[in-house]
């Protein structure tokens, strides 16, 4: 057995990945560098090289063939500039109706709410706005696997990201 301490990897690249069923139905996000700021709304995504896409792609394939097993996944990862490291692996609860959508759903009420009001405050909404029919337009530069989006996924609260 192995354990890598995500701060152990010399982060040329770094981003998170949703790995679904079929491979069409992936994302892939990441930014340069450390991947921190990404997470938390504070960096947005970046283009990634095309070889590194391949081999994130190459990694969730390999993830993939546990479906059964694991179902739909988030993966954030490493790249060190030779390999790609899984730093982190969790089941998503929700499926998406396509890329921009993070809950599905029908809400009565959409609150926008902005990306840079921080992670504290998309708490705070949710708590209030939980099992009342209202959904969230989330607004920013922030990637669909951040964890402004893990956080509107764990409390299953409709959702789409919008771009500034």
């Amino acid at each position: 057995a192995s354990l890598i301490s995500q701060n152990a990897v010399e982060s040329k690249y770094s981003g998170a990945s949703f790995i679904r069923e079929k491979p069409e139905d992936d994302i892939i996000e990441g930014v340069k560098g450390l991947g921190d700021k990404f997470m938390v709304g504070q960096q947005s995504k970046s283009e990634l090289p095309d070889s590194l896409i391949l081999k994130v792609q190459s990694l969730n394939d390999e993830i993939r063939k546990h479906h059964k097993i694991i179902g739909d996944v988030s993966i954030e990862w490493v790249y060190d500039g030779q390999d790609v490291w899984v730093v982190q692996l969790n089941q998503l609860k929700k499926g998406q109706a396509n890329k921009m959508t993070i809950v599905d759903g029908n809400p009565e009420k959409i609150i926008k709410f902005y990306v840079e009001d921080g992670l504290e405050n998309l708490r705070k909404l949710i708590s209030e706005i939980k099992d009342k029919d209202i959904g969230v337009e989330l607004i920013g530069n922030v990637g669909i696997t951040s964890h402004f989006g893990d956080l509107l996924r764990l409390d299953d609260v409709p959702s789409v990201l919008v771009k500034e």
